[in-house]
């Protein structure tokens, strides 16, 4: 029997009515099977829903066995290495993986001068720390002739960061986590250079737990006001996490040329209560 696709089909839809003997049916699900409507596929599961939280480590959580305030201690170390150009003054991020290394990658905010658009590329596997906004206290203000104690630098750098009154992170073009639980102030006073035996930190910071290879925009802006003092950075990065493979080419090509960078960890050695 030679049957028309229209009349195949309605003879399916009949049988699947119960117009039809059982007989019938019997070649019916044959045509079924034709039409392909006995294999319709099963809807893919959904997929897994990730929050932003998820990536970010809040201030009181450690990270490689370091608390972030010794972290941001750390961050101020690494930028105090470069000669010229601090990394808060770099433009474009062409200063990116200048002395780094180990678990916790270190990027730069801005001297609050300028808005930066910076280029970063980030091994596999590296937590990354920013500054949202932060003070580093090492000396009085201009003028003022007293030395100041550790506990007085600490103070001044606590009140500057109470006077932050927003801040705002963005990944991949959404907002993660509260600006207000990534503050980290020093607990003690550290060395940044020998000329500053002992310089007081607070800050809000943004710990960054490894993003999956590929790209990923970075955005943050925050901004103070006390009086007719205030400050605003805003700053963007775009991030290229290698994968695992890529990260272990990168480090054989830097060791045959004979490059390396400076151990983070290693900043650890100058931090010193001071008072």
């Amino acid at each position: 029997m030679n049957l028309s696709t229209a009349a195949r089909a309605a003879l399916a839809t009949m049988c699947a009515a119960g117009a039809l003997l059982a007989t019938g049916c019997k070649e019916v699900q044959d045509i079924r099977e034709e039409l392909g409507w006995s294999q319709q596929k099963e809807a893919p599961p959904p997929p897994p829903v990730v929050s932003l939280d998820d990536r970010w480590v809040p201030a009181d959580v450690a990270v490689a066995d370091a608390a972030q305030t010794q972290w941001s201690s750390r961050w101020w170390q690494w930028a105090s290495r470069f000669d010229g150009k601090a990394p808060y003054q770099d433009r474009d991020g062409s200063r990116c993986a200048e002395h780094q290394d180990g678990p916790v990658w270190f990027l730069a905010g801005t001297d609050g001068s300028f808005d930066a658009m910076r280029t970063c590329t980030i091994p596999a596997d590296r937590h990354l720390f920013v500054p949202l906004i932060t003070r580093a206290v090492g000396a009085g203000e201009p003028g003022e002739t007293e030395a100041l104690s550790c506990t007085q630098k600490q103070q001044r750098a606590a009140n500057f960061v109470d006077h932050v009154y927003t801040g705002l992170v963005l990944l991949d073009g959404r907002p993660i986590g509260q600006y207000q639980r990534m503050r980290a102030a020093g607990e003690s006073c550290f060395t940044l250079t020998s000329n500053d035996p002992a310089v007081a930190t607070d800050g809000y910071w943004l710990m960054l737990k490894p993003l999956p290879p590929g790209q990923h925009t970075l955005a943050i802006a925050a901004a103070y006001r006390e009086g007719p003092r205030q400050m605003m950075q805003n700053f963007q990065y775009t991030l290229e996490v290698q994968g695992a493979e890529q990260a272990a080419d990168a480090a054989a090509v830097a060791e045959e040329g004979g490059a390396g960078f400076d151990d983070a960890a290693d900043l650890a050695d100058g931090v010193e209560a001071a008072d």
